[in-house]
């Protein structure tokens, strides 16, 4: 195909073949016609069947395929901008499906404002499968861990920390002058430090509630834990990237290391008793059965706990690596 599409579908994917192949699927539905979107599929490193879907739907979609050894998000991510043909690029995760109008919508909102800096958020809710999961729905809900939406307003204009993976839009150009994501970034924190840079630009994101995807991949309580440590390690390298007090309180830096020393000692007992809670609260769910208040409220507290030590644990092993790398003063 050999038009200029109209808006560049920017996918990463890691090890996971039957979540893409249904992510594929989803985009060959699209209210788009075929020749009007492309695919940049960045393979980072599989070892499973992605070459193999990849090629399954090649015929379907206008799509190119790359394979990179494993370099993490941000330098795929990178590698797709690059590649992309659109004057708009959305990004995408391999564990979301669209809806058939979500490249659509990004497209109208871009065409709405056509001003180079502004992005658009997309809306994601919880397919019937994980929306089945007590952790799934609270990391959602109450815990705003993954994402969050019932604050936010149909076409709202929102800040650089709204510039969420996988469900945010831009054009090219804002990324090409200003930009790309730090390659340093392997999990965690690339696309909200990348809007922190394009704030000089004037960043400004617009929220669609229209370009819907939804998650189809249920997260354990371990899952959400090593994530948490993830996120909390690339919180101190954004921070030490800009140390600004801004940035500080989004990374929630302050007070880790005395925390952490609280913390340490009980964090296998955490981890454990956020496992026990969830078993329950699953084995309550896989019978439509709800949990009463209180279970609720101890189950959601084991959660909060968990999920803010493993943050902690992550940052301050991060800053210890940083020490340790500096040498002796």
């Amino acid at each position: 195909m050999n038009q200029t599409p109209l808006i560049s579908a920017i996918l990463c994917t890691y090890n996971r073949a039957p979540l893409l192949a249904r992510a594929l699927g989803a985009l060959c539905a699209q209210t788009l016609g075929p020749e009007q979107f492309e695919v940049v599929l960045i393979d980072d490193g599989s070892s499973d069947d992605t070459a193999q879907v990849a090629a399954t739907f090649a015929p379907l979609l206008d799509l190119r395929y790359v394979y990179q050894p494993n370099s993490g998000l941000a330098a795929a991510k990178n590698h797709g901008v690059c590649l992309a043909r659109a004057p708009i690029v959305v990004f995408l995760d391999d564990d979301d499906v669209l809806d058939s109008r979500a490249l659509e919508q990004h497209w109208l909102s871009h065409q709405r404002d056509p001003r180079v800096e502004t992005a658009v958020l997309g809306h994601t809710d919880l397919a019937h499968g994980p929306a089945r999961s007590p952790l799934m729905r609270y990391v959602t809900g109450v815990g705003c861990q993954l994402f969050y939406y019932p604050s936010l307003k149909d076409g709202q204009e929102l800040d650089f920390s709204f510039f969420w993976g996988g469900r945010s839009s831009c054009k090219r150009a804002l990324l090409l002058e200003y930009g790309l994501f730090d390659p340093v970034f392997r999990f965690g924190a690339e696309d909200i430090e990348l809007a922190f840079r394009l704030r000089k630009a004037g960043l400004r994101v617009r929220y669609n509630a229209q370009a819907l995807s939804a998650m189809i991949r249920t997260l354990s309580v371990d899952d959400f834990a090593r994530r948490c440590v993830l996120q909390g390690r690339s919180n101190w390298v954004f921070y030490q990237r800009h140390p600004y007090k801004l940035v500080r309180a989004w990374a929630q830096i302050d007070g880790v290391e005395s925390e952490w020393t609280r913390i340490a000692p009980y964090y296998a007992r955490l981890l454990d008793s956020a496992r026990g809670l969830d078993r329950l609260a699953n084995a309550r769910a896989e019978q439509d059965l709800t949990l009463d208040p209180l279970a609720t409220q101890l189950l959601h507290r084991a959660y909060a706990a968990l999920f803010r030590a493993s943050r902690i644990k992550g940052t301050v092993e991060r800053m210890g690596e940083d020490d340790v790398g500096a040498g002796p003063g």
